[in-house]
């Protein structure tokens, strides 16, 4: 019960130690100056009510930190944490009143501790209480929210470099190099017009690789034309079985990591066959997410795969969107969804 209640709240046991230790201090302090310095002083009743209250106060924050904030960015962050304290504060208060209100009523006090200056010096406790221990609270999950996010930094750079230095050997990789040359040369023997259109597109894919290998994110449009391209040179040297089919409209408003569609291009290829009798349709949807399906005829030798591609590609998604990519695989088919990058986000 009690690790479920620190899971709402996302803090640690050490955390509520201390701030049980930080209010105890803080009960002793108020009574040493009012005066009451005797064996009262350090009783703990007092604390223990303070702590109750201070649990509250961050269930309160938490609750109202669980509401989806009105937009993204650091103006936005700090409108959704003044929203949070003021609505915080409104119930803390309401909730303390009635249960003061209760209280004085069931012991016959209403009138002494419901006067206007009594009324005032208690809400103004309440109002110090909700500053002090909001504060802590804030502070302390901002801290652990700038510690995840350095560590998401330090992970996406990571798999960032990773992923640049497999794209550099994919660039490089003498494999596709020599059977994009090979083939090559049978077009320039028996079909030289379909040749030079297949060294336009070679040159034009490694002009747009080497370029792209440098970006964070590019332009849908951009991507599915680099797409396209490597899809086409894979195309001439495997048969027209193979089938790209793209449906999308204003891929303009829209970004993707870099290599992200060539990624699961290759995936689709390396595992699946086809022929003209049985073509493979690799389908890239565009809605409300990216979608990119193909049945699944899957080749009696099919080469093996770590999966490094779609885990890096995954964090990449998670850290740019905080969202993942959604894979599902039937007995039938295979689809791969990409959640979309607003471009005005980067603008």
């Amino acid at each position: 019960m009690l690790q479920r209640f620190m899971s709402y709240l996302q803090v640690d046991r050490t955390f509520l130690v201390l701030v049980f230790i930080f209010g105890y201090f803080l009960v002793i302090s108020n009574r040493v100056k009012a005066g009451m310095v005797s064996w009262y002083t350090f009783t703990p009743e007092g604390p223990v009510s303070q702590f109750i209250a201070a649990l509250f106060i961050f269930t309160l924050l938490r609750f109202w930190l669980s509401r989806p904030a009105p937009g993204t960015g650091q103006q936005f962050r700090w409108h959704h944490y003044a929203k949070t304290i003021l609505a915080a504060l409104l119930c803390y208060l309401a909730f303390s009143n009635g249960t003061g209100f209760l209280i004085a009523l069931a012991f016959d006090n209403v009138a002494r501790n419901f006067n206007p200056q009594t009324l005032l010096l208690s809400n103004l406790s309440y109002l110090a209480d909700m500053v002090i221990y909001a504060g802590i609270y804030l502070a302390y999950t901002h801290s652990k929210q700038v510690e995840t996010y350095r560590g998401q930094l330090a992970d996406y750079q990571q798999q960032l470099a990773q992923l640049k230095i497999q794209q550099l050997k994919a660039q490089l990789n003498p494999h596709f190099v020599f059977n994009s040359l090979n083939t090559l040369d049978e077009l320039i023997a028996t079909d030289p017009n379909h040749a030079s259109q297949y060294l336009h597109d070679f040159s034009e894919l490694y002009r747009i690789s080497l370029h792209n290998t440098e970006q964070q994110l590019v332009p849908l449009t951009q991507e599915l034309e680099f797409a396209k391209r490597y899809f086409q040179l894979l195309q001439t040297r495997l048969g027209a079985g193979y089938q790209l089919i793209i449906e999308a409209k204003d891929t303009d408003l829209y970004l993707l990591p870099p290599f992200s569609l060539q990624l699961l291009l290759e995936n689709a290829l390396q595992h699946n066959q086809a022929s003209p009798t049985k073509p493979l349709p690799i389908r890239v949807c565009l809605g409300d997410e990216l979608v990119i399906s193909h049945p699944l005829q899957l080749r009696s030798q099919a080469q093996s795969g770590h999966g490094i591609g779609l885990q890096n590609l995954t964090k990449q998604f998670l850290f740019l969107t905080g969202k993942g990519v959604s894979i599902e695989q039937t007995q039938n088919s295979f689809s791969v969804t990409l959640p979309l990058i607003n471009r005005s986000l980067y603008a």
